[in-house]
């Protein structure tokens, strides 16, 4: 890796690069399709390859889960489909460009992100590719973070705040009720026909809004794995995600 100042301001990687009327040029005079292509070939020495975005979302995903504190706990179950091996050569790969503090005696597996690694995770989330939805506002996510502990009322507003930021997006959780009954859904989008139209894929049932709202909030500290959740439930069906979001949970320590 190039040293020289350049995250100074927590500025995105790449902000030094040159437009020119070629592509992006860095300070060794190379040239550049793509901020990407800089950090991907540039800076990780790796070759073009068309599998390159699924490499980055990758990434991406990984990194978000370490700045956002739950990484350890549960990512191994969930990124990684509990393939410990994966995870673990992950965790070191990163520690070894840089990505993750392992100063001060720190495991790979438990570091926080660099200097470098939030510049580079800034990159990942400013050039994400069309395909892949966008995280919804970081205030709104670090609202509904914050609801343990309000009272009803302020986490009512935290949860209804979040849920018109997320109403758009190609898969969705929400609460509803029905009766007695409060629910979780999961609805998505079906492309195959002429019309897309908007249809449940999964639910879950709860005896009091609590337990209900209790679910819905872990599950809004997640919106960036929604998108595979809901492509699970489609493919593998409902008893797949339930089997799933346990596994996850249980892996986490709750929904504490």
């Amino acid at each position: 890796m190039t040293e020289f100042p350049r995250h100074v301001g927590e500025l995105p990687w790449g902000w030094w690069l040159r437009a020119g009327p070629e592509g992006l040029e860095d300070a060794n005079g190379r040239v550049w399709q793509s901020v990407r292509d800089a950090f991907w070939e540039g800076e990780l020495g790796f070759p073009p390859v068309h599998f390159a975005p699924e490499q980055h979302e990758l990434m991406l995903r990984v990194m978000t889960s370490i700045q956002a504190g739950w990484f350890v706990r549960e990512s191994k179950h969930d990124v990684f489909g509990g393939d410990m091996m994966f995870w673990r050569f992950h965790q070191c790969w990163l520690a070894s460009i840089g990505m993750v503090e392992t100063s001060h005696g720190r495991s790979a597996l438990e570091a926080p992100l660099t200097a470098l690694g939030r510049s580079v995770l800034m990159m990942l989330q400013a050039t994400r590719e069309p395909e892949f939805e966008r995280l919804p506002m970081a205030a709104v996510v670090a609202a509904v973070t914050a609801t343990k502990g309000l009272d009803t009322e302020a986490r009512e507003r935290a949860l209804l705040a979040f849920e018109r930021e997320v109403g758009f997006r190609r898969h969705v959780f929400a609460r509803e009720g029905v009766a007695a009954h409060y629910l979780v859904t999961l609805t998505g989008i079906k492309v195959g026909a002429r019309m897309p139209t908007r249809s449940v894929a999964w639910s879950q049932s709860f005896a009091d809004a609590k337990s209900r709202d209790d679910l819905f909030a872990w599950l809004a500290e997640r919106v960036h794995r929604w998108d595979e959740w809901g492509e699970l439930a489609y493919r593998k069906g409902a008893d797949a995600l339930t089997r799933h979001l346990l596994s996850v949970i249980i892996g986490s320590g709750g929904l504490s």
